[in-house]
């Protein structure tokens, strides 16, 4: 035997005894998204929940993209997930029942499940990713 295929629904592995493994078939590509560029509700209407989903894992993880022009008017609270919501550019508010919170570029903020909050001030330039787990999410740092 000279080599040995793996293969599974997104992808064919060919695996030879010796040499390099090469990729025969994949369903799933990279993907490259501008996030500057993409619209999201939140743009426009200020009480738009969730802002606008660009990924889905399979049941337990999902990744929203906000680029929120005002603050949302009331507070939210998610029962189904902790947020890991990670500020890209320009800067945020927000205010939580455990207190307000600013949150700058490169910053992020981690809200667990069943806490109420809202970005209750954002700037201009505002864009977020939200990363949205039905796991427990805890910071290791």
């Amino acid at each position: 035997m000279s080599s040995e295929r793996v293969t599974s629904s997104d992808l064919d592995i060919e695996v030879p005894r010796e040499g390099r493994a090469r990729v025969i078939k994949a369903s799933r590509h990279v993907k490259v998204i501008s996030l500057r560029d993409l619209r999201t509700p939140d743009m426009e209407d200020p009480a738009a929940i969730p802002p606008l989903q660009a990924f889905r894992g399979q049941g337990s993880i999902s990744v929203e993209v906000s680029r929120r022009r005002a603050g949302l008017p009331f507070f939210h609270r998610n029962l189904d997930a902790d947020e890991l919501i990670v500020c890209l550019t320009g800067r945020a508010r927000w205010e939580t029942e455990e207190g307000t919170f600013n949150v700058e570029e490169g910053q992020a903020i981690l809200i667990p499940r069943g806490i109420a909050h809202r970005p209750a001030e954002v700037s201009g330039d505002y864009l977020a990713m939200e990363i949205k787990v039905s796991g427990r999410l805890d910071p290791s740092l």
